[in-house]
């Protein structure tokens, strides 16, 4: 028999946990522009967008019509273009690190604010978006998911004395020196989770909420064949989850559900999991704050739970007004108030 989620109360407190990929910052700057109206890169149009032409064209590397992870694979391998690559990391580092988030609420804040302390957001993603929105949240509330960085961030700063993380513009609060920057992990075949402290610790905080959750996310992230190597760190981890026969996949991403599906089907059990092209159609955000407890009471104890979907705000203070009852109920330890179906 599968184990049930941890419970308090009556308040499942198994994690959720939200994997991200490119597709949704991508997402985000769709829907809310960057502040100063600079595009988020693919990895098809990466070099264009970060204005790598004239480095390429001066090095004469033929990047025409190529992707720039299968680009910076063959000059990763090569020793000669060392120099080269040390130079494409320094420019897209601060393509990156110099991009803002709109100022009205964007996807990223509502992600936020649908998870509580107990869950987590993991980012494969570079820009600093997320850990920007994570800051202005924080100004209402501290009851917060924790972020993980899984290929490191231009947001995040470390120190690498005191074992210190938090936001690269910031200072180490037991040293008070700069933050150094965190590594990026770019795409070649075989990356290095290890040899950095940082990132390996990233890591093993992924795969230990994997391990426990009732609910897992995945939110425009394709598992690129270019990084084969994370999506089965995730899947062994996954395959130890004592609830995973009752626990649910989500997925949101443009691509078909059959296509999903088969990128994702080793997480699968059964027809446990959905798919759908917009975030706003997720169970995360019509059950925000609730969604283990509403999942929980609809398949373990056959009580589905009327939708508590997001209204659309136009400033942050109504984003938080409007969870603000959600969060007081978790602080105060009492049972989570649902209206059942009937």
């Amino acid at each position: 028999m599968p184990s049930l989620p941890a419970k308090h109360g009556n308040n499942v407190v198994a994690p959720h946990t939200v994997i991200l990929g490119a597709g949704a910052s991508i997402a985000m700057t769709i829907l809310n522009e960057e502040k100063f109206g600079k595009k988020l890169p693919s990895m098809d149009n990466l070099v264009e967008v970060v204005g790598l032409e004239d480095l390429l064209n001066e090095n004469k590397i033929d990047f025409k019509d190529k992707n720039f992870e299968s680009l910076f694979a063959e000059l990763k391998s090569d020793l000669k273009y060392d120099e080269l690559c040390s130079e494409i990391e320094k420019q897209i580092y601060e393509y990156f690190a110099n991009m803002e988030i709109s100022n009205e609420p964007t996807i990223y804040d509502y992600l936020i604010m649908s998870l509580s302390k107990n869950d987590a957001i993991a980012t494969f993603n570079w820009d600093p978006f997320l850990i920007q929105a994570l800051a202005r949240c924080s100004r209402y509330t501290h009851n917060l998911p924790r972020l993980i960085h899984l290929h490191g961030n231009t947001g995040v700063g470390i120190c690498y004395k005191d074992k210190v993380v938090g936001h690269i513009w910031n200072k180490c609060g037991r040293c008070g020196e700069s933050f150094d920057p965190t590594p990026l992990l770019y795409p070649i075949g075989k990356k290095d989770y290890t040899s950095d402290l940082w990132i390996k610790d990233e890591w093993e905080a992924i795969q230990d909420y994997i391990k426990e959750s009732f609910y897992i996310t995945i939110f425009g992230y394709s598992a690129p064949v270019s990084d084969i190597e994370a999506k089965n760190l995730l899947l062994n981890v996954w395959q130890e989850n004592s609830s995973q026969e009752l626990a649910e996949i989500e997925i949101i991403d443009i691509r078909s559900s059959e296509e999903l599906y088969d990128t994702w089907k080793g997480f699968i059990v059964r027809e446990h999991y959905t798919t759908t092209s917009d975030i706003f159609e997720s169970y995360l955000f019509r059950y925000p704050r609730r969604s283990c407890a509403a999942f929980f009471e609809m398949i373990c104890m056959l009580r589905p739970q009327k939708e508590n979907p997001f209204p659309k705000f136009d400033n942050l203070a109504q984003l938080y007004s409007w969870v603000k009852h959600l969060i007081d109920e978790e602080e105060s330890g009492k049972k989570y108030t649902f209206e059942v179906l009937s």
